[in-house]
């Protein structure tokens, strides 16, 4: 999509958030009673994004995970136009580290995309970000310890982890040498919408379950977590209490 389209969806949205705080969400399926915040009914859509959340003084436009990837990243952009706080992901994941239970919870300190693929892919617009955007430190500190801190006051722990975005995540072969690389957990998201949003200057941070544990040879360790648990609405939980950790977003 254009700057220029990107603007006008922009401009359009901000009529209807104008004078609210900004946090986007990239969220995985949550059940509608596991979810911690109230819809906001559409001015007829919300696109790019799938819904819109209210947390007190703050609008929480969300990307689903029923998106395709160039909605994803439009949704991104935008976000950064309409001047949010940061974007907040919130995934699951299969362990390669077997310090990762399944059921456990981590924070992303850094990535590896082993997928050769990027967003970034073709003609830069300077006007949405850098052609070279700075990738080493992605994943924003406040953010994450605003998260780490949300965890804690829920009973949990974060535990940081390296995630690597993998096109398939069963293919013992193809994990063994990321395993011993250094990736603690690996999906087949996220990625693409942190690049973007570090491409454009929006401070970004993820929150994660771990699904399943694999052996390096791609055995299951222990059973997969069913779709919509408990463990899905805890997400949404610690980025609840991560927004209240934050004052009522005081400071940005």
């Amino acid at each position: 999509m254009t700057y220029e389209r990107i603007s006008r969806l922009a401009g359009r949205m901000g009529d209807f958030l104008r004078g609210n705080r900004i946090v986007g969400l990239s969220l995985p399926d949550v059940s509608p009673e596991a979810c911690p915040w109230s819809p906001v009914s559409a001015p007829g859509s919300w696109a790019p994004f799938e819904a819109v959340y209210q947390a007190g003084p703050v609008l929480l436009p969300c990307l689903g995970s029923a998106m395709d990837a160039e909605r994803r990243i439009d949704a991104v952009r935008v976000l950064r136009l309409l001047r949010a706080e940061s974007l907040l992901s919130a995934f699951g994941c299969s362990a390669l580290n077997r310090g990762c239970e399944a059921g456990s919870y981590v924070i992303v300190d850094d990535h590896v995309n082993c997928t050769g693929e990027n967003p970034l892919r073709g003609p830069n617009d300077e006007r949405l970000g850098p052609r070279y955007p700075d990738m080493s430190v992605p994943y924003d500190a406040r953010w994450s310890n605003d998260l780490k801190r949300g965890a804690a006051s829920l009973g949990l722990e974060l535990r940081g982890v390296v995630y690597g975005r993998v096109a398939r995540s069963g293919a013992g072969e193809e994990l063994a040498p990321w395993a011993q690389a250094g990736i603690d957990v690996v999906g087949e998201g996220l990625v693409d919408e942190v690049i973007a949003a570090v491409h454009c200057g929006l401070p970004v941070a993820a929150v994660g379950v771990v699904e399943k544990r694999l052996t390096v040879d791609g055995k299951v360790l222990c059973s997969s977590i069913p779709a919509r648990s408990e463990n899905y609405g805890r997400l949404a939980a610690i980025i609840d209490q991560c927004l209240l950790c934050r004052g009522g977003m005081d400071d940005g």
